[in-house]
């Protein structure tokens, strides 16, 4: 009975509860080289991009540099706009790990930024939500051994 209750809370666990990332942000019109540095200097893989009034309204992640500016012709002084991901999907505190977990599952981005009303919180990254869950399983199923008898016998289609 308590390792179930103990399993529902870790589920139900808000978002707050993870260690989210400190925010990296620059306003728009950013050059795309200087967005880099500013990930770079924050060890952070995105961006957000904020108009006038500090309102998010795009955020710039190493997807966006390698599918859009990597290889491209764009010259390192593009602003960000030009490549970011306009309104990107935020979530509040609130959120739970399950919830969290679904979101990551079902969309293909890997940062989320976290607000409060308006107040940016922070960066919630899959990498991020992996390390608190794992740190929640217990023990016992972190260290099985594998299980030979789960070796696929031929490839996935034949």
């Amino acid at each position: 009975m308590a390792a179930a209750r103990k399993k529902e809370t870790f589920w139900s666990e808000p978002i707050s509860k993870v260690d989210l990332q400190r925010p990296a942000v620059v306003p728009s019109g950013t050059s795309i080289i200087d967005a880099v540095k500013e990930m770079k200097y924050n060890q952070i893989g995105c961006v957000l991009v904020v108009g006038a009034d500090q309102k998010i309204i795009g955020l710039l992640s190493n997807g966006d540099l390698m599918h859009e500016y990597v290889g491209s012709t764009l010259p390192g002084d593009t602003p960000v706009d030009t490549i970011m991901t306009e309104n990107p999907f935020t979530a509040t505190p609130a959120l739970t790990v399950q919830e969290a977990l679904e979101i990551f599952h079902s969309n293909p981005f890997r940062h989320m930024p976290i607000l409060n009303g308006e107040a940016i919180e922070g960066i919630l990254s899959i990498r991020g939500l992996m390390v608190f869950i794992s740190e929640h399983l217990p023990l016992e199923v972190m260290n099985l051994p594998p299980d030979s008898s789960l070796i696929a016998t031929h490839a996935a289609g034949e």
